[in-house]
């Protein structure tokens, strides 16, 4: 394997990474493509304690606003 290729190759600048990255993805084929956009996805972010109380609180939240607006419909209408 040649040195250039190694990713452990510290005198290899961003740019120059970043030009081969565009350079392998012109050339995958589209089910490669596909392949390789699986890989590099982001995984799903990891929530603290606190953040995860706090969405739930909002998705509740918007649920009792959600309930409270199709009473006050359903009262207007009669």
């Amino acid at each position: 394997m040649n040195a250039e290729l190694k990713p452990d190759n510290h005198d290899v600048k961003s740019t120059e990474l970043s030009q081969r990255h565009d350079v392998v993805r012109a050339l995958l084929e589209e089910d490669q493509l596909v392949a390789f956009k699986q890989r590099t996805r982001f995984g799903r972010r990891k929530f603290s304690p606190g953040l995860k109380v706090l969405l739930w609180a909002l998705r509740i939240y918007v649920v009792g606003m959600l309930i409270i607006v199709i009473i006050q419909i359903v009262r207007t209408l009669r």
